[in-house]
């Protein structure tokens, strides 16, 4: 009689158990999806699905929960890559709590979680702030991983950092590292999600710093490389190409080849224009790169144009103290100038100049 009261009670109990408690996480399925769409470049589509994870994976198990960080994690990547950082970063901050408490100061997720904050205060500006975090990241994948995918990913947001600052000779060898890990990875066979991305972010990075050093056969390399990568293992109109063109763009424009700049700045920004980045930081500087090509061939209603967008851009995804705002206003005073708009360039000077004196101070 026991017996058979025990298994009546246990599958009374049972039965009213929640369906996802009964059939297991259904948010891990999510948070695969969102990751999938991610890295596809359909962040719109990741936000749709990262949200519902996060508020199933809060059901199933509770708000503290790893799984809840995860998601809250994804949630956050699909929002700052679109440049809507004000919605990331709380959600950045809610995962790296969750984290620490979960599993502790110094683990694997607690140093992704300070990476990936620190990478959004970086892309805001906010340097101070970010340095330590990447610095303090890094430190923690480095004792516990070694060099894996997260120590690269951290290698290359602070090496981005200093590149920024331009503390070039730190920036450099520490992009090289993170390229090496990166090729280690491929060369496997099995890299994880992310490594292509990755691997042209420290390509065009290294590219850059050899323009700025004149070394522009090298530099030419590089982004030809990233270029061949993304052509190979994502669709060639991926956001992600727009990156490689336009920064190989620049280097034709310094390098005085204006027709073959003029047109890969042209295919760049169609690439973004339709994507979920048309409003992008990184919209706004192609356009700021075809503006200068227009403004040295006297094309200064077109310069004009673009730069307008660029600074409505700039302004709305990093907030009116960036550099790169006031940087913008200082190119739009001269185009103002050589159009004889002297009232427009006086005020688009004085904003410039006021934004680099507070930086200053």
């Amino acid at each position: 009689m026991r017996l058979v009261t025990a298994i009546f009670l246990a599958l009374a109990s049972s039965a009213l158990l929640p369906p996802a408690a009964a059939q297991g996480p259904e948010s891990k399925s999510l948070v695969q999806e969102a990751t999938d769409l991610f890295f596809q470049g359909k962040y719109e589509s990741c936000v749709a699905v990262a949200e519902k994870a996060v508020a199933l994976a809060e059901v199933e198990r509770n708000p503290r929960h790893p799984i809840v960080a995860i998601a809250l994690n994804r949630l956050a990547e699909c929002h700052r890559a679109q440049g809507q950082f004000a919605a990331a970063e709380p959600l950045y901050k809610r995962a790296l709590e969750i984290r620490e408490r979960a599993r502790g100061a110094e683990s694997r997720e607690t140093a992704q979680s300070l990476g990936n904050l620190a990478l959004l205060y970086a892309r805001q500006g906010r340097y101070e702030e970010a340095e330590p975090l990447f610095r303090r990241g890094l430190a923690i994948s480095e004792k516990i991983q070694g060099d894996d995918f997260e120590t690269g990913k951290l290698l290359n947001g602070l090496a981005e950092l200093l590149q920024d600052r331009n503390r070039i000779d730190d920036a450099e060898p520490l992009y090289r590292r993170a390229l090496a890990i990166w090729e280690k990875m491929r060369a496997s066979g099995q890299p994880p999600p992310g490594v292509v991305n990755q691997t042209v972010l420290s390509l065009n990075a290294l590219a850059a710093i050899g323009v700025q050093r004149g070394r522009m056969e090298e530099a030419e390399t590089l982004y030809k490389r990233a270029i061949e990568l993304i052509e190979d293992s994502r669709d060639r109109d991926h956001p992600l190409m727009s990156r490689s063109l336009g920064g190989l763009a620049a280097l034709y424009a310094r390098k005085g080849e204006v027709a073959s700049a003029e047109v890969l700045y042209k295919r760049a920004i169609a690439i973004l224009e339709e994507s979920i980045d048309r409003d992008h930081p990184r919209m706004a500087t192609l356009l700021y790169g075809l503006s200068r090509l227009y403004a040295g061939r006297g094309e200064y209603v077109a310069a004009e144009a673009l730069l307008k967008r660029a600074l409505e851009i700039r302004l709305s995804a990093l907030g009116p103290a960036h550099p790169d705002v006031a940087t913008t206003l200082e190119r739009l005073a001269d185009v103002y100038t050589s159009e004889g708009k002297t009232a427009e360039a006086k005020s688009a000077a004085e904003r410039a100049a006021a934004i680099r004196s507070k930086s200053k101070s």
